[in-house]
């Protein structure tokens, strides 16, 4: 009864190089690995990367403030000023809101999620896809609320 997989090393003249691989699996028509063209995207899958890029842009919009704000000439009840004397239309200024509030509650949700998760809770299959489209809706609603404020 062997309950480990084993390993043989091979020689060297075994070993593939490179150029020899990449014909070998052209010549067998093999996608390269996951291909975009096979893979079938998932909530779960979605959600992990929407949640990274939500860190990322929350880290673009904090550094670009405070270079704003280190940079621009002036103060900030100057550049509301500004802004408001360019008479943007109210649905321009509720969808920059609503751009700007997105990730931010986004994040701030789907982070509670990963302490649920953290603590052992809500790792089955039905449970995963739940609290991913609670997560995606609440996300939503409260950004819509902050951007309506």
């Amino acid at each position: 009864l062997q309950t480990m997989a084993t390993m043989k090393p091979i020689s060297q003249s075994e070993h593939l190089t490179g150029q020899e691989f990449w014909s070998k699996n052209k010549a067998l028509k093999r996608p390269i690995s996951p291909h975009l063209t096979i893979y079938k995207f998932q909530l779960t899958s979605m959600l992990s990367i929407t949640h990274r890029g939500t860190g990322l842009a929350q880290s673009a919009m904090l550094t670009g403030a405070g270079l704003g704000a280190l940079m621009l000439p002036g103060n900030f009840p100057m550049l509301l000023s500004d802004i408001a004397s360019m008479h943007f239309g109210g649905a321009i200024i509720f969808a920059t809101k609503f751009v700007l509030a997105w990730p931010v509650m986004f994040h701030l949700w789907n982070g509670f999620r990963h302490l649920a998760w953290d603590m052992g809770h809500g790792f089955k299959i039905p449970e995963l896809y739940k609290t991913g489209w609670f997560v995606v809706g609440l996300s939503v609603v409260t950004a819509l609320g902050l951007a309506a404020m």
